[in-house]
Parts: C-alpha cells; sequence; structure tokens
C-alpha cells in the first residue's frame, strides 16, 4: 500500500476520533470535572432487538450468494464471506492445504496498482474497529469483519481484494507453513487442543484429515493457487451482513464491489480426485474402541467419550437429544461435561468430554461405563421432551439476539439454514417416542469409543473401570 493511501486512511481514523478529544481531555485533567449530581455513567443502550430470522437473499449475477438480516439499531454491521474451502477439501497426502490457503488471505493482496502485504491488512480492518478474522470448518472458510453503517463499503472492498486478488507468494508461503508447523507441535503437546483431533481420527478413521509435518512440507505454492481458484469463486461463496441496513443496500454495495470477480477456469484434476469429504462421507460405522494416548508432562487427562449417530438424524432431533443428556447428566454424573455433536458427512459424532484430573479418571470412567447406557435408555416422557425443546430453543434465541451473524455462519457451514430459520417449528416437530428411539439406540457400551489423552496414572485401574482399554502411541491412532 503507498504512503498516500496510508495517510487517507489516518486522517479518516483521526477524523472519526475528533468528536472523542473533549472526552480524552477532561479525562486528563483540561476540563473540570463535572458538576455534583452527574457522577453516575448513563445506562448502556438496549441490545438491538432481533424479533426473528427475517432473512433476505438474493444471487447476484456472478453468482455470489447475498443474506441480510437486519438489525434495526444496531451500532454495527458483521460482514462474513463464507466459502467451500474447509479442510475436509483437503486432498490426499496435502492435509492441511486448506489451513494454509485460508491463512494466507491476510498475508498480501492487490487493488488495482497497489499490493497490500499483511500490516497494511491488518491495519485496514483495525480502522474499521475490529481486528480481521479467519474461521476454518470442517465444510467452509470464512472471513468476518466488523464495521459501521458508513464503513460498510471499505469492509466490502478489503474482503474483496483478500478473495479476488490475493498475492499467494512463495515467500508468504513459507511464513504460513513454519507458522502452521509450529502450531502443530503445540498441539500436539497439549491434551485439550490434542484430544478432538485424535478423536475425528479414532472416529472416522484415516479417511479424516489431519495435517502433520510431512503434508505442510510437500504444499506447493501451485496447489495453494489452485485450491484458492477452486473454492473462492463467487458461485461458491456467500455474503453475509447482519445489520441495520436493508437488501437494496447490501445488493448494491456487493455489486459493486463484487462485479468483476468471475468464477475462475478449473484448477487441477490432481486437487480433486481424491479429497477427504468424500473418503469421510463414505466412512464406515466405527468400532468401539477404548484407547489412552499419555502425553509426556501433562499435568491432567482429557476424557472423550463418543457415540455414532445416523448421518439422516434431523438437526433438531440431534440437538433434543444432546439437552436431553445433558440434563440427565447433571442429574447422576454431575461432572463438568462438554457435549457437542459433528455431522461432516457418514455417521454422526457425539461426544462428550471434559478434563480432569489423574486420579479422578478411574471413578468417571466406572460411573460412565454404568450410568451411561442407563441414562440414554430412560423413557422419554412428555414433560422431558418439553424441557428438551425450552433448552434447544433457548440456546437458539439466545445465540440469535447475541450473535445472530455466528448462528447463521454456522448453520451455512454446516448445511443446516433450512432448519436454523425454521427451528421453533423443527422442535415442535418432535415426538416423545422418536426422541426416545434415538436415544436408546446410542451410548450402549458395544457402540461407544473411549479416548483418554495426557496422564491418568498406572493403566491397570483404567482398565478395570473400562475392560478393553489400551495404551498406544499418538502414532496409532492419529496415523503417524
Amino acid at each position: 500500500m503507498s504512503l498516500k493511501r496510508r495517510d487517507l486512511m489516518l486522517g479518516a481514523s483521526l477524523a472519526t476520533a475528533l468528536p472523542m478529544l473533549p472526552v480524552q481531555a477532561r479525562s486528563q485533567g483540561a476540563v473540570p470535572p463535572p458538576p455534583s449530581g452527574f457522577e453516575s455513567p448513563p445506562e448502556a443502550p438496549p441490545a438491538p432487538a432481533v424479533a426473528s430470522l427475517n432473512l433476505q437473499q438474493a444471487r447476484l449475477p456472478n453468482g455470489l450468494r447475498l443474506l441480510v438480516l437486519p438489525r434495526p439499531g444496531a451500532v454495527r454491521t458483521s460482514l462474513r464471506l463464507i466459502g467451500a474451502g474447509g479442510w475436509l477439501k483437503d486432498p490426499a497426502g496435502r492435509e492441511g492445504l486448506a489451513e494454509v490457503a485460508l491463512t494466507l488471505l491476510a498475508q498480501g493482496a492487490s487493488r488495482g496498482d497497489e499490493t497490500m502485504d499483511s500490516a497494511d491488512i491488518a491495519y485496514a480492518s483495525d480502522l474499521l474497529g475490529r481486528p480481521l478474522r479467519l474461521d476454518l470448518s470442517p465444510a467452509s472458510a470464512e472471513i468476518a469483519l466488523e464495521a459501521l453503517p458508513d464503513q460498510c463499503d471499505d469492509a466490502v472492498s478489503l474482503m474483496a481484494d483478500l478473495v479476488g486478488a490475493p498475492t499467494l507468494t512463495f515467500e508468504a508461503l513459507e511464513h504460513v507453513r513454519g507458522r502452521a508447523q509450529d502450531a502443530l507441535l503445540l498441539r500436539r503437546a497439549d491434551a485439550e487442543q490434542l484430544a478432538p483431533w485424535a478423536g475425528r481420527r479414532l472416529f472416522w478413521g484415516g479417511a479424516y484429515p489431519l495435517a502433520s509435518a510431512g503434508t505442510l512440507k510437500r504444499l506447493k505454492r501451485d496447489e495453494v493457487q489452485a485450491f484458492h481458484r477452486l473454492y473462492w469463486r463467487p458461485d461458491h461463496t456467500q455474503l453475509l451482513l447482519c445489520g441495520d441496513l436493508s437488501m437494496d443496500t447490501a445488493r448494491d454495495l456487493a455489486q459493486d464491489l463484487f462485479e468483476d470477480w468471475r468464477a475462475p477456469k478449473p484448477a487441477p484434476a490432481t486437487l480433486t480426485t481424491r479429497i477427504a469429504e468424500a473418503a469421510v462421507a463414505a466412512a464406515a460405522q466405527p468400532p468401539a474402541v477404548a484407547r489412552m494416548i499419555p502425553l509426556p508432562r501433562a499435568t491432567g487427562c482429557c476424557v472423550v467419550l463418543q457415540t455414532a449417530v445416523p448421518r439422516s438424524t434431523p438437526a433438531a432431533l440431534r440437538a433434543l437429544a444432546r439437552h436431553l443428556m445433558q440434563e440427565r447428566l447433571l442429574d447422576s454424573l454431575p461432572w463438568a461435561w462438554r457435549s457437542d455433536m459433528e455431522a461432516p458427512g457418514g455417521p454422526a459424532c457425539w461426544r462428550l468430554s471434559l478434563s480432569l484430573p489423574p486420579e479422578a479418571v478411574p471413578e468417571l470412567l466406572a460411573q460412565a461405563r454404568e450410568h451411561l447406557p442407563r441414562l440414554a435408555a430412560e423413557a422419554v416422557t412428555p414433560d422431558d421432551l418439553a424441557l428438551a425443546q425450552a433448552l434447544a430453543l433457548g440456546e437458539w434465541q439466545s445465540r440469535l439476539v447475541s450473535a445472530p451473524d455466528a448462528l447463521l455462519a454456522d448453520a451455512i457451514g454446516q448445511g443446516d439454514l433450512d432448519d436454523t430459520l425454521q427451528w421453533p417449528q423443527r422442535l415442535r416437530a418432535v415426538s416423545a417416542p422418536v426422541l426416545q428411539l434415538l436415544m436408546g439406540s446410542c451410548w450402549r457400551e458395544s457402540g461407544t469409543q473411549v479416548l483418554l489423552v495426557g496422564e491418568a496414572g498406572a493403566p491397570e485401574p483404567l482398565q478395570r473401570a473400562w475392560p478393553g482399554l489400551a495404551v498406544v502411541r499418538m502414532s496409532a491412532v492419529i496415523g503417524e
């Protein structure tokens, strides 16, 4: 970015800051304090109301899908550009490509004859009031920004630069590769970070992509460029805006700044012949196994329990089962359980996890082995169903008020947008017998996986608590 452009950005930031100068001067003693009776700060304005998910959608001529959630009174606008290049698109032998390709977008881009480096991009996003965020999920890659209403054009323009004209230089690739390798070392030395990844590999087998030092080292610049051409294209991308703006305003903005973005030529066939997504979707029912991965110098143990849920299970039914089981766990096994479900393809994974000191792990395993099947098999009464529906609806409403953009982005990435838009109706459509059928088919010992990561003491007490548990090396689970 040229000095002239930096000066313009700095001038804009100073102009924005001018109204705050009297306040700053008062805080430094240059202005007398307010008279008595004005010591209490004013009440914060109420959060903008979102009566319902009145999501408006449109399609631009170049194929870009535009989604707008009006939030009257919102002070800031959230913007998310969601592409299809999640880590399930990693080609075989090139695991980590999706993460590297997304990270490289923030390392450099062009606008006309000017080039922005990573510092310029960070500076431009900071001027909008929030740092640029890059998020990667199994099925999607995402660029997120926030801006004041009169800065939305700057935010969308920056997004258009990042995906439409990234530099993707060799030097930036080497920098990002080094950071990814460092993060990999940290992840595999920390039980909390390693356990979810090892759990996925245990559940879906070798089909689930897991970056290694070897796969990161093999990545080439032309492969990153091809990956970008394949998955960051307007007909595979969605622009989500949540704020005090109309669809007409958002459409004009997107058309002005994305009109030159066109679908590129196809990427080389080597990136499409075998991707992780197809292998995960074809994965067989996971076996019931119990494994312990010791980590040197670990101070505790991360316990992961997993069971399979049919992939065809509706999202609302999965959510009700998760909430009902969570309530039953609170009554019978009052530990700090974390519960989530992942459904990237093939059987869905229902995961319970928590971290414990080593001496508490055998007792937990014994209790979980005894109580989990019983809790899942209990009859679902109308009161149970009503409780689960209330909890699932409350969670949805809370996210709708506090972070509707995150709620919608997650739904888009998981392919559950229609369910999310009609969540109350979807929840009411589930009956107690159907919920009981799903609950009763889960958490049987013959279909439950156990994974311990960290330090859990001698293996004998663990094996008595959960027969068949084997102590293995990390390579036996994650494949290297």
